[in-house]
Formats: structure tokens, sequence, C-alpha cells
């Protein structure tokens, strides 16, 4: 008895996991739409200095977050970071991710 609530319980986590993380997977043709602004620093291709083409969806992410909340430092960053909806910054990841 105790094993099939295990079982079911490790299923029905790891079932909310998958849809948290579906929930979070940003559309990469809606981030290039978005993109205009990032452009003017990092290049049409993202790989103007600083380069954010190819940079991991999380580590995008985590750096746009951080940049809004004041953790990290620049001022044009932090202007460019404000007033963006988490679903932003999860389609501009998706976007600069699938750039190599």
């Amino acid at each position: 008895m105790m094993r099939i609530i295990r079982m079911t319980t490790l299923a029905m986590a790891s079932g909310c996991m998958l849809l948290a993380i579906a929930a979070q997977a940003g559309d990469a043709g809606a981030g290039k739409a978005k993109s205009e602004s990032c452009a003017q620093c990092h290049g049409d291709n993202g790989k103007d200095d600083p380069a954010i083409a190819g940079m991991a969806e999380t580590d995008f992410t985590k750096a746009l977050k951080a940049f809004q909340s004041g953790e990290r430092k620049n001022k044009k960053m932090a202007k460019a970071a404000t007033g963006l909806s988490d679903a932003d910054i999860a389609d501009l990841a998706a976007y600069y991710a699938s750039l190599k």
C-alpha cells in the first residue's frame, strides 16, 4: 500500500514539474518580434558585445530578472528590462537561445 502511495505521489509531482516547465517555455518567434530594442546594443543576431546569442534560456531569464530587481547593476539593462513580463522574458530567452 505504501509503495502505491509513493508511486502515485511521485507521478503527480513529476506531472506538476512538467506542467511548470511547459508553462514557462518561451516562443522563439514571439521573442524575435520583441527583440527590436535588444538589437540596438546586442545586434540583429545577438552577437554584438556583449553577445547574448546562444545563451541558455535559464541564464538569460535569471540575468534579466536580476536587472529588473536591481540585483545586477547596469543602467541600460535595467531600463531595457523594466516593463518586461515573465512571458516576454521567456520569449526573448527562447529566441536568443535558438541563435548560434
